[in-house]
């Protein structure tokens, strides 16, 4: 019997060490993401996400996590061909962002898993960027290169294994100007609507910790 509490509680404190994930990690996931622009906006886009996380643990089940990623987001838009009135096509807003990401979370370690909450707020700043056929979406009366926002969502912690769910807003605008939009842009008139809107979404991720 005292052989099988000793093991037992070295089987339980061994399963906490390994949950306990400090250091680095690498993450991967998927975005769903749209514009809040409802009259041409078609629907969400699913695009990808990769970078490097470092985790550290805090007393009262707290965790901060820095993180550098590659985030794509995007939409599909509609694009209205000028052919006839109001014959409209679909095409792919995809913008490319190297972003810094503060995770915070607060969870329950319930020694072989852990769910928590998390709160992200980010800043990014768009690399590459692509509207259907048109590769330059910069300059005036283009895209903001500049991107900041937050991310609610939850999460667990198994072994050396997280996955997390989060709803993001990017705030500020996604226009870089609110008079004008370039022809090469190929948009029209209405497309000035894009002067108040910015991604948003859910992503779904999965990171490693060495």
């Amino acid at each position: 019997m005292k052989r099988f509490l000793i093991a037992t509680v070295l089987l339980l404190a061994g399963l906490t060490a390994a949950n306990a994930q400090k250091g680095f990690g690498v993450r991967a996931g998927m975005n769903f993401t749209t514009t809040n622009v409802k009259e041409i906006n078609v629907g969400s886009a699913a695009s990808y996400q990769l970078g490097v996380a470092y985790n550290l643990d805090l007393p009262f089940g707290l965790s901060i996590q820095p993180a550098l990623q590659y985030n794509v987001k995007g939409a599909n838009l509609g694009v209205d061909t000028g052919i006839l009135d109001k014959e409209l096509t679909t095409e792919k807003l995809s913008v490319g962002y190297l972003e810094l990401m503060a995770s915070v979370q607060w969870g329950l370690d319930l020694i072989a898993i852990r769910p928590f909450l998390d709160v992200s707020p980010f800043v990014g700043y768009a690399i590459n960027g692509k509207f259907g056929d048109v590769k330059d979406l910069w300059g005036e009366g283009g895209i903001n290169r500049l991107e900041y926002g937050i991310g609610i969502g939850a999460g667990l912690d198994i072994w050396k294994f997280q996955a997390i769910c989060r709803y993001t807003w990017n705030l500020g605008n996604l226009m870089n100007t609110v008079d004008a939009v370039e022809d090469g842009f190929n948009m029209i008139e209405k497309y000035k609507t894009l002067k108040n809107a910015n991604f948003g979404g859910v992503t779904v991720s999965l990171a490693y910790f060495f």
